[in-house]
């Protein structure tokens, strides 16, 4: 093989007679699910079937509780911030490192059975440890995505004929980089692209619905009977993505509020909160003056709502005034 691509697996040749075949659990007699003992052989769907197979599986695994669980686990010794102290979950590269560190070290590299292309389940591939180059970028783009990380295929072709590798690829700040664990490099790793003739990039499409844990939603359910809250505000803070403190940066974010200002504040949460308080209730006078001045001083909180305590009797008065003479003409109208 040439280098850079000597562990690439042939089980993506689309030859006409191959087969593929997909593991269905049984059950045992106790009553436990148990490796995949049978398996249920179809006719090879082509690239594109495979692919759509592959992107299938990250979508349903990336929400699935013992890969985020996994994931967690194994970042658990990414470097700690220090703000927290904690696990730098926000640094993508870390999160991206330590699970492809991980998975060189408790995946071994196995090629299909000849001719037949084998899709396996992150869970399958797990308990296995084992798997080929599309079971490799398959967990690790769900690995990767349970954590928040968008996440793609690469499948490329030495030939130009028929595609011969596929690895997964994940979003970094600095754009699309490698996950390769079958090359024992590291992520965002660079193959030559003088071997490759062609290659394509399949985004991983993200699940549908809304994904939580039942203790949660026990919880939060209980206290919204007990308390009153508003199921708005409960689910806000079951499925709102991060911390409060990310929450209310993308809430002023999405206002119309300069990063610089965020930026500047970022690191006093009261603030950033008085400040998201501030204008949901004054509204776009806010979000200017914020980003103009880099504050909201109590004075112009105070004038603001003067002036619109002023719209508002104004609005009453027209209001009032309007009812009366509707009034009036009507009961013109009757007597005429």
């Amino acid at each position: 093989m040439q280098s850079g691509f000597s562990d690439i697996s042939p089980t993506l040749l689309p030859a006409p007679r191959q087969r593929s075949v997909r593991a269905r659990s049984v059950v045992s007699s106790s009553g436990r699910a148990t490796a995949p003992l049978s398996i249920k052989k179809t006719r090879y769907p082509g690239i594109d079937g495979v692919m759509q197979a592959a992107t299938d599986l990250v979508a349903k695994y990336t929400g699935d509780e013992r890969i985020r669980s996994l994931a967690l686990n194994i970042t658990h010794s990414v470097r700690k911030h220090s703000a927290t102290g904690q696990p730098d979950l926000r640094n993508v590269d870390l999160i991206a490192d330590a699970i492809y560190k991980w998975m060189v070290r408790n995946i071994n590299y196995v090629r299909d059975p000849w001719n037949i292309e084998r899709i396996q389940s992150p869970d399958v591939t797990i308990r296995q440890k084992a798997g080929d180059c599309d079971d490799h970028a398959i967990l690790g783009a769900s690995l990767l995505q349970s954590l928040g990380i968008q996440t793609g295929f690469r499948i490329v072709s030495r030939t130009g004929n028929h595609f011969d590798h596929i690895y997964a690829v994940y979003q970094s700040p600095a754009g699309w980089k490698s996950f390769d664990t079958t090359v024992l490099k590291y992520p965002g790793y660079a193959f030559d692209e003088r071997l490759i003739k062609k290659s394509r990039h399949i985004p991983n499409r993200l699940p549908d619905g809304l994904g939580f844990d039942p203790i949660t939603a026990v919880a939060a359910i209980a206290s919204t009977v007990s308390t009153g809250i508003s199921a708005k505000n409960t689910l806000s803070q079951i499925f709102a993505a991060g911390d409060k403190d990310e929450r209310q940066r993308n809430y002023l974010m999405q206002q119309g509020v300069s990063s610089e200002v965020i930026s500047y504040s970022h690191t006093e949460n009261h603030i950033l909160q008085r400040y998201a308080e501030t204008i949901d209730e004054l509204g776009k006078p806010a979000v200017d003056h914020l980003n103009r001045f880099g504050n909201l001083p109590d004075s112009f909180v105070a004038s603001q709502r003067a002036k619109n305590s002023k719209r508002k009797m104004t609005l009453y008065i027209g209001v009032l005034a309007g009812g009366v003479l509707l009034t009036g003409a009507v009961i013109w109208s009757i007597k005429q």
